[in-house]
């Protein structure tokens, strides 16, 4: 995929503040080996509240504690769209079930050992197995599923 940049990714993790964190340093890689490619991050109210200011990423709020409207919510804010691929990096039966209202023709999530809460079911891809990782290599392994190997 790194001859051929995505158009439109998505990024689905909504929380938790430390592990948003996580992500950043992702997402700031695919940024910098595609610049062309749009992204759009489904991320929790509190974690927007500290990440919502880079005005180089759509963020899409989800509140949890809508329930049902915060599906509704997700349902209108992605109609009409396609993206490239998914990176479905949350591990809840919530990010999953939100995962499932994203069009994307691939659906990358983590490999069936860490796949915990069924996420193996809401994905047609999943990053490279490994064991014994900080929580921010195992992220990287989004990166690295899409062909970029830099950090």
């Amino acid at each position: 995929m790194t001859d051929d940049p995505p158009r439109d990714l998505c990024v689905l993790r909504l929380s938790a503040l430390g592990d948003v964190c996580h992500v950043l340093p992702v997402v700031r890689t695919l940024q910098d080996a595609w610049a062309s490619t749009r992204i759009t991050w489904i991320i929790g109210k509190l974690e927007h509240r500290l990440l919502g200011h880079l005005t180089d990423i759509e963020f899409v709020v989800f509140d949890k504690k809508a329930g049902h409207d915060a599906y509704r919510g997700l349902r209108r804010r992605m109609a009409g769209r396609r993206y490239d691929a998914l990176l479905h990096m949350q591990l809840a039966l919530r990010a999953s079930l939100a995962s499932a209202l994203v069009p994307a023709r691939r659906r990358i999530g983590f490999d069936r050992a860490r796949a915990r809460e069924l996420q193996w079911l809401f994905t047609n891809e999943s990053i490279a197995p490994r064991r014994c990782e900080h929580v921010l290599d195992s992220l990287f392994g989004f990166a690295d599923a899409l062909g970029v190997q830099a950090r």
